[in-house]
């Protein structure tokens, strides 16, 4: 007791009770402007650690110090006669009483005062190996969610961006399951009315980065994230959720759900509900929020599992064949599972363009869509399976082949895989504006498909404009996304005296000496190649039957020494994975070659049906021209 009664004596309980208020505030005001100036994440976390290593020291201070008329002097120095503590703990009583009538003040607003977009908030806004295809992009899922960080939300709406959860399960092979989770809530997000949702590849690309969230919501312009971890363990899963105000660094709602995975739907559904309370919430409106119902699409878990890896495999396009047989595992174990249908339908439509050929992966996609389809007809993915498949069939109905790109769309106007086919199948027919026009769909939605980046440069390229072409296609580069569909680009890159990139990328396609030399001056100018180009050409092409970037990076060869009788025979052989619309070198539009090569692909009997491309016409009833390159 006389320990007690000297702390108060010499005010050290009011100095502790002072300094957690004082340090509180600090707290909330640094927690809060500091964002504004787009301070590091590491300065609030060291103004925190740095109140609390001054706490005892503080209180050391009021224990062996007095203040006085004169100033400071040790306690011991001060005699019962000249203390003034009593008079100075009155004072600290009432600065304590306004400290605690501020914190409940802030913690009252906070809660309950109703208020719009908050000042200095982050501007509201709603891959990588890819197969010479061209659709191989990790956003394949089934269908991608709105995302627009260029431009901002309509007024009044919120945005949020959904972090991958962060896998906690024992077995870190459950990543899959973690990842998968988060997108489930994504795709449930997005449905929600006056709620932006940042795309998957938007988000997913902060995965294992060290990055605060008001940076992250920064870059994405976004206001709120939501983030999480999940504990996946035998039949129970433990999911953590919380909802960020970016702008503030505040939490506004977290919650811990510890179920049994059978709950998984529920449990979806939850924590959507909560987010839009949340969100609804801090518009100030009294309007009750809609609620969201997530279906359960499959009663057996195990095939829900099952489905989360494989979709993980195809949307990273790695394993396509495990892939494959996942999907085919999913719909044996539930076959009323649409969605399952539907994601066997999508990566057995691209999984031949990767050089799996070991089955008839057409005729199996094109089954599972429509199986998919006969579940739910309101799925988008299958429309746009079965559009892709159109460009491997032995005939080509390009018209059918849009009208199913079209059907996609109508299904689900977010289904960026649809814009993305639906623009190659343009360029394909020579129709560079309308393609242009479905790649900035898809950017529109999500501005981080690097595919879709990567033929919108193509068809700047095929159009003529040259340098808007290359500045896309190094943007492309400088993200990582280096190979797919690279080798169109490379006559540019060396005309443009980028003659090192040409180089390396031509390196990329072999790793023969001979071979590469008549690739370089073919690049050079025809005058430089050696007599014998074409024989080497031919005989490294023999040796290459699979499709690879290598027999690709072969088949352009063939454009390049200028052999173009041999192109249509190149094209025919990797599904077209040249395009007739080559600019270099010039002299091959309107050569025999040329002129072939569309006709395989049944490209003129489109034009005459439904209208020819700018740059073509009709002569007479069976021929056509089109403009030279200039």
């Amino acid at each position: 007791m006389k320990l007690l009664a000297e702390l108060r004596r010499r005010n050290v309980i009011r100095m502790a009770g002072l300094y957690l208020v004082g340090a509180w505030l600090v707290i909330q005001v640094t927690g809060t402007v500091l964002p504004m100036f787009d301070a590091p994440a590491w300065l609030p976390r060291s103004i925190v650690v740095l109140l609390a290593i001054g706490f005892v020291p503080a209180l050391v201070f009021s224990w062996l110090y007095e203040l006085t008329p004169e100033g400071l002097k040790r306690d011991a120095e001060v005699t019962p006669e000249q203390s003034i503590a009593a008079q100075t703990g009155r004072r600290m009583d009432r600065l304590l009483a306004v400290g605690l009538v501020a914190v409940v003040a802030l913690v009252a607003a906070d809660r309950f005062w109703p208020r719009g977009a908050e000042p200095g908030s982050a501007e509201p806004g709603p891959e990588h190996s890819s197969g010479p295809d061209g659709p191989a992009t990790p956003t394949g899922s089934m269908p991608e969610p709105y995302s627009d960080p260029g431009s901002p939300s309509p007024a009044g709406q919120k945005s949020i961006a959904v972090l991958p959860f962060v896998n906690m399960s024992a077995d870190k092979d459950n990543e899959y399951f973690s990842d998968g989770i988060s997108e489930e809530l994504l795709n449930v997000l997005v449905r929600v009315d006056g709620i932006g949702v940042a795309s998957r590849t938007s988000s997913f690309a902060y995965k294992g980065r060290e990055l605060g969230t008001a940076a992250i919501a920064k870059e994405l312009k976004v206001d709120h994230i939501l983030e999480g971890s999940v504990r996946k363990a035998g039949n129970r899963v433990r999911i953590t959720a919380q909802l960020i105000d970016a702008a503030s660094d505040r939490h506004l709602w977290s919650e811990t759900y510890d179920r049994e995975l059978i709950d998984i739907f529920a449990i979806q559904a939850e924590i959507a509900n909560a987010i839009v309370k949340a969100l609804r919430g801090t518009l100030g409106t009294t309007d009750a929020p809609a609620a969201v119902t997530v279906r359960a699409d499959t009663g057996n878990i195990a095939a829900y599992d099952l489905y989360l890896k494989a979709r993980e495999l195809f949307i990273a396009r790695t394993e396509l064949a495990e892939s494959v047989r996942l999907f085919e595992r999913v719909v044996a174990l539930d076959p009323e599972f649409a969605r399952g249908w539907e994601g066997l339908a999508a990566v057995a439509s691209v999984v031949e363009s990767w050089g799996i050929r070991d089955r008839d992966y057409t005729a199996m996609s094109k089954a599972a869509a429509e199986r998919a389809l006969a579940l739910d007809s309101s799925l988008s993915m299958p429309w746009a399976a079965l559009g892709n498949l159109r460009r491997y069939g032995d005939t080509m109905d390009w018209a059918e082949n849009l009208a199913l790109f079209d059907r996609a769309v109508a299904a689900d106007a977010k289904n960026t895989s649809a814009y993305l086919w639906r623009g190659i199948a343009w360029i394909s027919l020579g129709f560079f504006e309308r393609a242009i026009a479905d790649f900035d769909r898809c950017l529109a939605l999500d501005p981080a498909y690097q595919n879709c980046k990567r033929h919108k440069a193509l068809a700047l390229l095929f159009k003529g404009d040259t340098a808007q072409a290359l500045a896309a296609f190094e943007e492309g580069v400088a993200a990582g996304f280096e190979t797919n569909r690279a080798e169109s680009f490379v006559p540019a890159l060396w005309a443009n005296g980028d003659r090192l990139a040409a180089a390396l990328l031509v390196n990329r396609f072999t790793t023969r000496r001979e071979f590469r030399q008549v690739l370089l001056a073919a690049l050079a100018g025809p005058d430089k190649l050696p007599p014998d180009a074409e024989a080497i050409v031919t005989r490294y092409f023999a040796e290459k039957p699979e499709l690879s970037l290598q027999t690709i990076g072969a088949a352009h060869s063939y454009l390049w020494i200028g052999a173009f009788d041999r192109v249509p025979d190149a094209i025919d052989r990797f599904n077209n994975e040249i395009s007739g619309w080559e600019r270099s070198p010039r002299g091959f539009r309107n050569s025999p070659g040329f002129k072939r090569t569309l006709e395989l692909d049944s490209i003129p009997v489109y034009w005459r049906a439904h209208g020819f491309p700018p740059q073509c016409r009709p002569v007479g009833d069976t021929d056509f021209e089109c403009d030279p390159v200039p």
